[in-house]
């Protein structure tokens, strides 16, 4: 009589597992002050995997902000809407802090990070190897669809550094 209960449980339970992949990441302004070559690719069959380098040939400080602009295309056909969803805006170093406080754990196979708490950071280089999207860090109520992300470094309210990266989320089950 349990395993009956249990089952009607189970089925009344909408089961919503997210497969999170990258599409693609590429610099599109700074080149001056970050370089990165950090490229999408296909891992196995079935995984993408982020790769590269990002150098900074700049002290970096709390004199530059940054900020998120997020864009959705549901149907994944490139048409996107702007979504009100976004990281805060902070300062470099307390954004840096603010990963490792609160996305400490989707920093594995992240190599030659700055030290929590560093501000300056000097000139260095992060390596990025096989990076799987950690599919933890976004919340398990995104729709899915393909997801543009704009990472923007500014310095006196004037943008020196703009990334992209695109994610495509979709249903296991579909």
């Amino acid at each position: 009589m349990l395993n009956i209960w249990a089952v009607l449980v189970i089925s009344a339970v909408p089961l919503r597992a997210l497969q999170i992949d990258y599409e693609r990441a590429e610099q599109l302004s700074g080149f001056d002050m970050i370089n990165t070559t950090l490229r999408v690719r296909k891992y196995n069959r079935t995984t993408k995997v982020l790769n590269g380098t990002t150098a900074s040939t700049t002290i970096l400080n709390n004199s530059f902000l940054i900020s998120t602009d997020i864009f959705h295309s549901p149907l994944g056909n490139q048409q996107f809407n702007h979504y009100p969803m976004k990281l805060p805006s902070k300062p470099l170093c307390d954004f840096l802090d603010m990963i490792y406080a609160e996305y400490s754990d989707s920093l594995e196979n992240i190599y030659n990070l700055p030290e929590r708490g560093t501000c300056p950071i000097l000139p260095l280089e992060v390596h990025t190897i096989d990076k799987v999207f950690p599919a933890k860090s976004i919340p398990p109520f995104v729709p899915k669809g393909l997801w543009k992300a704009f990472i923007i470094f500014t310095m006196n309210d004037e943008e020196v550094v703009r990334l992209m990266w695109m994610i495509k989320v979709s249903n296991d089950f579909a």
